[in-house]
């Protein structure tokens, strides 16, 4: 293991005249036949018929199960109790029958799995949480996001700059190899670099902006208040898309990167434990999920998720904790789902009880703090009251003891506060959520 996290950061750090050679590299090569095996998977699955699609899924569902009660105590208990054990799936609506499993489940089984690759996160509700995932997963994973990548033009000899949170010390752009990125220090303000940037575009064409929704967004929102007009077409005269992963794309961030500065995007959902993988290809709140990644599904607005390609750890029936409304198409198969509440669709409860979705609250009316603020989200320290977290562009300019005029608040029953921050709130890794 120490081996491969020195070579990993050796080849991490070489220069782009060295580096750029590795793109040639086919991605076969380095993550092998399961990468070669799923990319060929995925354009076979879209050319199936119906009747052919349902068939491969029936296939993977029933081997997941068969693998499942037999070789581990969980799955074998959990399903005799349920009495669908030794059962075989003839159609998709059987499925129904087999029991929903929830995160804590998992985390009070932890031990009975084990597995090559063992993934800790924080998860969404601050919890700790262990799972396993196999050894080709990430494999697999790149093959399903060059596919979606893809449908923005993208190859991998294309050159793309890279926003996460990843902090890179004293450096303020860094070249990774093994994408064929730059990657750039959100830790750092964009007026400390801004020749060293505009060097960067002057010398390649940068095709792609990857990286979580809000640090592109940032990052832009910077750029115009330190370019000029000529330096700013500089930076967006060869960009393709931008590709937006990790976080949900709210729409005050997609609306300035389209209208100020002419940006296409798609926008892709998946979790850690790898279990569905789903694209936005129209930008409207429409995913679309891969069912040569894992099986998708939606029984009363619960977004489930099945891994049937994970061996050591199967998640079957999986409670992704998301709520969302769904269309299926005429054989019952999950057509896409939008994100209503949950993970990254949150809301807020009023002094009622009912629950009102953010999206709802902040882009249903017309209030005219998108016009003084670069970022807001919304804090609930218990239900009926909220507070406002307010990112402004320029706080001289603002009477911070008006906030409250600045936005339409008409007949929402709850009490609400505000609070002034000079940067917005975020995770360790960098992300920043809507609801926090």
């Amino acid at each position: 293991m120490k081996t491969k996290l020195f070579i990993k950061n050796a080849v991490s750090n070489l220069p782009y005249s060295i580096g750029h050679y590795l793109t040639y590299i086919p991605f076969s090569w380095r993550l092998g036949s399961t990468y070669t095996h799923s990319t060929q998977l995925i354009k076979k699955y879209n050319n199936f018929s119906d009747d052919e699609k349902i068939a491969y899924l029936l296939k993977k569902l029933n081997q997941i199960i068969s693998f499942a009660t037999n070789n581990f105590d969980f799955y074998n208990n959990l399903y005799q109790e349920y009495g669908v054990i030794g059962t075989k799936l003839k159609y998709l609506d059987d499925f129904a029958k087999y029991p929903i499993i929830t995160k804590k489940m998992i985390r009070e089984h932890t031990k009975d799995f084990s597995g090559a690759m063992r993934i800790n996160t924080g998860g969404t509700s601050g919890e700790p949480f262990s799972f396993y995932i196999d050894k080709d997963a990430f494999a697999r994973e790149w093959a399903h996001m060059h596919y979606i990548w893809s449908l923005k033009g993208y190859s991998k000899n294309d050159i793309k700059i890279t926003l996460r949170g990843k902090n890179l010390g004293n450096k303020n752009i860094i070249y990774n190899p093994v994408h064929n990125e730059f990657v750039i220090n959100t830790y750092k303000s964009v007026a400390n670099f801004k020749g060293e940037l505009l060097s960067l575009f002057r010398k390649y064409k940068i095709k792609y902006v990857h990286g979580y929704p809000s640090a592109i967004y940032k990052f832009f929102k910077d750029l115009e208040e330190i370019l000029n007009d000529v330096e700013k077409k500089l930076i967006t005269n060869n960009i393709v898309s931008c590709l937006f992963g990790s976080e949900f794309p709210v729409p005050y961030m997609t609306k300035y990167l389209e209208y100020t500065w002419g940006l296409d995007y798609i926008s892709w959902y998946g979790h850690s434990e790898m279990a569905i993988l789903a694209y936005d290809q129209k930008k409207s709140n429409q995913y679309k999920p891969l069912m040569t990644y894992g099986y998708a599904e939606v029984i009363d607005n619960k977004l489930l998720g099945t891994s049937y390609n994970n061996f050591d750890m199967p998640l079957i029936h999986y409670d992704t904790g998301d709520r969302v409304e769904c269309r299926k198409d005429k054989n019952g198969l999950l057509e896409y789902f939008s994100i209503k509440e949950g993970r990254e669709g949150d809301f807020i409860i009023d002094k009622l009880g009912n629950q009102i979705p953010l999206t709802a609250l902040l882009f249903g009316r017309h209030h005219k703090i998108f016009d003084i603020a670069n970022f807001i989200q919304v804090g609930q320290p218990k239900n009926g009251v909220i507070i406002f977290f307010i990112t402004l562009k320029d706080t001289a300019k603002v009477d911070s003891t008006r906030i409250e005029q600045y936005f339409d608040l008409r007949n929402v029953e709850v009490d609400y506060s505000f609070e002034i921050l000079n940067t917005p709130i975020r995770s360790k890794q960098g992300k920043m959520k809507l609801k926090v």
